[in-house]
């Protein structure tokens, strides 16, 4: 069952991250950010992500400890790496509201933890991923969480040529005074 839920993982991660490349280089193509709710980038980003983290939380538990990292202390960095990033996604996630979160075209948001970074839901996510692999201590976590940490870096670039072209001179602003990350 652990080959078949890593592989499914590391499909869908490639998957999502081939599809922002090719959003990248082919700027029509436009796998992310979805055109709205209803189509099929949505619906083909959102079910890989279920399944990504999914089999990443499924990982967790079933390949537990199979890392070097067999330390107790990484118990307590992992948890606090894992709450303060899921505190910072949720706060960042709160902020925009759940419709935008999911990468759907709503109002620009500048205030609040995004007058501090123009990610702070992406930064959230990879403190949490890093604070699970670490807790987890898994091999295959930290594959898994690395093909998701390399599209949550990458998902800001095919944002905010989008951005731009919604939000015009008030995203321009925003991005001479806000940090795409820290």
């Amino acid at each position: 069952m652990k080959p078949i839920i890593f592989w499914l993982t590391v499909s869908s991660d490639l998957l999502l991250l081939s599809s922002l490349i090719g959003t990248l280089v082919i700027p029509k193509f436009r796998a992310w950010p979805p055109p709205y709710q209803n189509s099929w980038q949505f619906y083909y980003n959102w079910t890989l992500f279920i399944i990504a983290f999914l089999g990443i939380f499924l990982l967790g538990i079933y390949d537990w400890n199979s890392f070097i990292l067999n330390h107790w202390f990484r118990l307590i960095i992992g948890g606090i790496l894992l709450i303060s990033g899921f505190f910072l996604a949720f706060w960042a996630v709160k902020a925009i509201s759940i419709h935008d979160s999911l990468g759907l075209e709503g109002e620009l948001i500048t205030k609040g933890v995004y007058n501090y970074s123009r990610n702070p839901e992406y930064i959230g996510d990879l403190i949490l991923f890093l604070g699970y692999s670490l807790l987890t201590n898994s091999w295959m976590v930290m594959i898994t969480d690395t093909g998701l940490a390399l599209w949550f870096f990458l998902a800001p670039f095919t944002e905010e040529p989008w951005l731009q072209e919604r939000y015009g001179e008030e995203y321009e602003k925003y991005i001479e005074q806000v940090p795409r990350f820290m």
